[in-house]
């Protein structure tokens, strides 16, 4: 058995290449295996290239505007094939029918209009209904917080109690079940903060099949860095997924920087010197793949001293803007908003 991450994140804006790349490392640093986006601003005629190094799959309901649009990116060691799609003109939803080795799955991305948000969602999901075909993994940014009292920091709605109802029923009836608020019945945290409103909302849910409980794993709700929006995780187990392999490749960026390469080239010939002279001296071609094996060695322990080097800041801002979150979650306080974006522009550059 084993598992995967599932993410959702309204990401406002994908077609800005630096948006693109902050995404990306987003997903390498969490283990996605399938990401949902939402908001990618998209057009029809200008879909751009999607990095494909992780993501083979990349699928796109985009618009005629710089606006809306939804994707979903699945990762190249996730052996998923698609067999249906249905995807919404508008911009708004994507639905991927298909297997994942041999379980099957509908994935389900979805973004709901800011106004009339139940309406458009009851038919999205009976147009889901009919679509759907074993496991559904349903994700998206819904505009509305199914449980105010929980899910907003002011405990109010916009949405009549009774149309909240009949999307909770619908939600039932497609067999699905949010699944950050099993393992949170009763936590506070939110996906959304509104500027405009002051206020905190959990509007992005991943859903997951009932008949499919015992596979969640794990939920929780990043930080919000990205965009106004948070990724929001689930971890699910599957069965009879193949073990993923491992392939080492050369970092360009370290044999191109001169400061790497004068210490390489020492290396190098220090290598050559201590093993292609004397008596003993092995062949050339035992020499040759000795050499491969040991520049190997040298150059993981350098990208990863590297790599260390570059990222050590990283964790330290991620876990001061997760205690900032939490603290203007609960005050939202002025001096405590403008430290918490202080030191998400630090953590952007």
């Amino acid at each position: 058995m084993s598992s995967i991450v599932i993410s959702s994140l309204n990401a406002r804006g994908l077609n800005e290449p630096r948006k693109r790349s902050q995404v990306m490392a987003l997903l390498q640093r969490d283990k996605v295996s399938v990401a949902f986006f939402q908001e990618t601003h998209f057009k029809i005629d200008r879909v751009p290239k999607m990095p494909h190094r992780r993501f083979s799959q990349w699928y796109h309901s985009p618009y005629t505007a710089a606006s809306r649009g939804v994707s979903i990116g699945i990762h190249k060691q996730l052996p998923f094939k698609l067999s249906a799609t249905s995807i919404d003109p508008e911009g708004r939803y994507l639905f991927l029918k298909g297997s994942i080795a041999d379980t099957p799955v509908t994935l389900a991305n979805i973004y709901a209009p800011n106004r009339r948000q139940v309406p458009w969602l009851l038919q999205t999901l009976a147009l889901l209904s009919s679509f759907k075909e074993g496991l559904v993994i349903l994700g998206g940014d819904f505009n509305a917080t199914l449980d105010p009292l929980l899910d907003s920091s002011t405990g109010q709605s916009a949405i009549t109690h009774v149309r909240l109802r009949r999307l909770k029923v619908a939600l039932q009836n497609l067999g699905v079940f949010d699944v950050w608020r099993t393992f949170h019945p009763s936590g506070r945290d939110y996906s959304f903060f509104s500027r405009a409103k002051s206020s905190y909302h959990r509007l992005d849910y991943l859903f997951l099949s009932s008949t499919h409980a015992h596979s969640a794993l794990h939920a929780h709700i990043g930080d919000i860095t990205l965009s106004d929006h948070a990724p929001v995780f689930m971890k699910i187990s599957l069965q009879d997924l193949p073990k993923r392999e491992w392939h080492w490749r050369v970092n360009d960026n370290i044999i191109s920087d001169p400061s790497h390469t004068s210490r390489l080239s020492s290396f190098l010939k220090e290598f050559f010197t201590n093993n292609s002279s004397g008596p003993d001296a092995p062949s050339p071609s035992v020499i040759l793949e000795a050499h491969k094996a040991t520049v190997r060695g040298e150059l993981i322990a350098l990208g990863t001293h590297l790599k260390k080097k570059r990222t050590q800041e990283i964790p330290e801002l991620l876990s001061k803007i997760r205690e900032l979150e939490l603290s203007h979650k609960r005050s939202q306080a002025l001096d405590c908003a403008s430290e918490l974006a202080a030191v998400r522009s630090q953590l952007k550059n």
